[in-house]
């Protein structure tokens, strides 16, 4: 009987979390599998036993099979490029690994100052209800990266990947020759099923938490927006001066701080992996059209993975950049002509703040927004039509 309740009020917990609409259950929701195995984002330390395991197999089966393949098996171009596209997946993987196991102290700070703005922006009961739907849709964002991803994975890339007679351009379980017998054909099953099952809790999460904070970033912003504005409403035949302003400019003005400082922080976390990522993306996208239309199946989810996390990646960023510039006019049409001395001072202050651009860079050098989405793309196009063609 308490094996049964305990797995009854596992199962109300989960209903509640999935119903509510607030911070704490989206960092539940990319913090399940993390938490399951051993690296909680919430946690001072990690699991040691799991990336043990994840890094061993990672340079096992992707680093010794990509090497042996192309010395030994590799014999033309296409053999080569796919073997090129495991290279770029291989590097994307370990770059989010690293990630997750050296950038803790900066992550666990941020969501703290995150944690922190976010219990500011709904100390207002207006705005209660506007932050809920916002965070429904991020929510909905999240469902919708996973169910892809998952179902993807599920159906059509695992098949393939944990297939021991499809080398998929890697000589898997390099060593334990011949894969046709048993117990080495079962010995080769398990390994490359935890070796992808490992990759996809690394990877997966990685871009989820990363997507998480940049448009709960940008929802900050827009209540800040909404909050600020409403410091024009105020009786103009009873008060000169908003009288409203000395309470509430203060908190807009810690707020506003709080902002600038994740942004900081986003950059510190995500410039370089970001860049990683970005040129990895490039790459397996690219090198995708140069493979025979045979064997576009099996790497159709890594083409698939690529182009919606690019897309992600840009359309959220474009978000924050477009939030944090409603946000500098807002705080121009704040009313702060009604406000005395002071008062104006502050707001002159907040708004040579809110003028800074605010973007994340790849690598410290490419702005990601749309406009950098359409340009690679378009720079994609134009070199495989002029290699290939």
């Amino acid at each position: 009987m308490e094996v049964f309740e305990r797995v009854k009020q596992s199962i109300l917990n989960t209903k509640f979390r999935l119903q509510q609409n607030t911070y704490a259950s989206l960092l539940w929701l990319v913090n399940i599998v993390p938490s399951i195995a051993g690296f909680s984002i919430q946690r001072d330390t990690i699991s040691a036993p799991f990336w043990i395991a994840h890094l061993s197999l990672l340079v096992y089966i992707y680093g010794v099979g990509n090497v042996v393949y192309q010395i030994e098996y590799a014999q033309n171009a296409g053999d080569f490029i796919k073997s090129y596209v495991n290279i770029s997946l291989f590097v994307l993987i370990a770059n989010n690994s690293y990630w997750f196991i050296k950038k803790r102290p900066l992550l666990k700070s941020t969501l703290d100052q995150i944690s922190e703005s976010d219990q500011l922006s709904i100390v207002n009961e207006t705005f209660r209800e506007q932050h809920a739907r916002s965070v429904s849709k991020i929510k909905r964002i999240l469902f919708i990266f996973y169910g892809f991803n998952y179902g993807n994975a599920a159906f059509v890339y695992l098949p393939h990947r944990v297939d021991v007679r499809n080398n998929y351009a890697m000589t898997p379980c390099y060593g334990m020759e011949p894969l046709t017998s048993s117990p080495n054909r079962e010995i080769c099953l398990a390994l490359l099923c935890a070796q992808e099952f490992s990759i996809m809790t690394v990877v997966l999460n990685y871009q989820a938490l990363l997507l998480l904070l940049i448009a709960h970033t940008a929802l900050l912003y827009d209540l800040l927006s909404a909050e600020i504005m409403t410091l024009n409403n105020f009786d103009r035949k009873l008060h000169y001066n908003n009288p409203a302003a000395k309470d509430l400019l203060p908190v807009i003005i810690k707020r506003h701080a709080l902002i600038l400082s994740v942004i900081d922080k986003l950059k510190a976390l995500y410039s370089v992996p970001i860049g990683v990522n970005f040129g990895s993306n490039a790459v397996c996208i690219s090198l995708f059209f140069y493979l025979p239309l045979q064997e576009w199946l099996q790497f159709m989810p890594i083409l698939v993975y690529c182009f919606l996390v690019f897309f992600l990646y840009c359309f959220l960023c474009q978000r924050l950049s477009n939030a944090a510039e409603e946000f500098e006019i807002a705080v121009y049409a704040c009313g702060w002509e009604n406000f005395d001395r002071n008062n104006r001072k502050a707001v002159y202050v907040m708004l040579r703040q809110a003028q800074r651009p605010v973007e994340l860079l790849a690598a410290d050098i490419i702005p990601v927004n749309i406009s950098t989405f359409a340009t690679t793309l378009q720079a994609m196009f134009k070199f495989v039509t002029v290699v290939k063609f």
